[in-house]
């Protein structure tokens, strides 16, 4: 039985369960996936083993240096964890994380993915940049416990309308 236009259907979906071309994740049986850009290889272990215990798929990136669009885009994924500061140990760099922030956001193929800022950064100054770039929260790592971090992006995936951000720069 088809419905008409006017009926309105009883399936009902969170506007980030239809991430996957078009196809409820519940039905592909796939786990949100995260990019994290995190220049410190340290803490690629740390941050790859938290955040599938939260429940997703993790792609971790060193920097955003060559064709970081057009490489998002290929990732496809649901959210986008950014460092700011990369570069450190005196490696080069193209660009910082503002720099990648700006290039996602004015990019159509990548400007809708949400960005949530993770650093030990914690001035104002930063916080409001990152922000007016387009980044939805801001984490910064000290003082929180790395274990509870990929709650706050697993928040956002669940129910991106009612997500409330850490950090209270945000909320204004």
């Amino acid at each position: 039985m088809r419905q008409s236009q006017n009926e309105k259907s009883d399936i009902h979906f969170s506007p980030l369960q239809l991430l996957r071309d078009g196809v409820p994740l519940l039905y592909m049986n796939l786990k949100p996936k995260i990019l994290i850009i995190e220049d410190n290889k340290h803490n690629h272990e740390l941050y790859r083993t938290v955040f599938e215990k939260c429940g997703f798929e993790v792609v971790l990136h060193e920097n955003a240096d060559g064709f970081f669009p057009e490489e998002v885009d290929a990732i496809k994924p649901d959210i986008i964890s950014m460092d700011l500061m990369m570069g450190k140990d005196g490696a080069a760099t193209e660009r910082d994380g503002f720099e990648a922030i700006e290039k996602l956001k004015n990019d159509l193929r990548t400007h809708q993915i949400p960005i949530i800022v993770l650093t030990n950064f914690f001035e104002e100054s930063k916080v409001r940049r990152a922000k007016e770039l387009g980044a939805i929260d801001y984490i910064n790592v000290a003082g929180q416990s790395i274990k509870k971090i990929p709650e706050q992006y697993m928040r956002y995936i669940k129910d991106s309308k009612n997500f409330t951000p850490s950090h209270p720069i945000f909320r204004e």
